[in-house]
């Protein structure tokens, strides 16, 4: 009987750590199938484009976005940083000197992404957001992004 209690313990507990993983990469995995491209790619490229809006938006409406947005800080920390090191979650120590748009395509090209790119991330997060946090959330991305 303990044996079968620990088993089922130990199932519940697996369960509940790919049902937690699983929410927390929605985001992720949409990028990944859409776009084809790996995890660091979408999780960076997805970074870079939420920092951009970081930049546009006031704290307050950038709140919006992030609290909309599963594991925010988490996006903005998979930015590389452009010139060597890890990055400090803000496009990194070494690129602080590269802000909008600029900023993202550095990092798409350092994620081994085109250019082009951008322009397919975009609607894609618009829509993830607005599913999460409304139309009125994913439209001051959708404006932050588009300036």
């Amino acid at each position: 009987m303990k044996k079968i209690a620990l088993l089922t313990t130990i199932f519940l507990f697996f369960i509940g750590i790919n049902f937690g993983y699983a929410g927390d990469d929605e985001l992720v995995s949409l990028l990944t199938s859409d776009l084809g491209i790996s995890t660091d790619q979408a999780k960076g490229g997805a970074g870079a484009l939420f920092n951009y809006a970081k930049e546009s938006l006031s704290d307050e409406e950038f709140d919006q976005v992030a609290n909309a947005v599963p594991d925010m800080n988490g996006y903005l920390d998979a930015i590389p940083a452009l010139g060597g090191g890890k990055s400090t979650g803000m496009l990194g120590k070494a690129t602080q000197t590269l802000v909008g748009m600029p900023a993202v395509t550095a990092a798409f090209e350092k994620l081994g992404l085109s250019q082009d790119m951008v322009g397919l991330f975009t609607p894609l997060l618009v829509n993830y957001v607005d599913k999460k946090g409304g139309e009125a959330v994913s439209g001051l991305l959708s404006n932050a992004l588009t300036k």
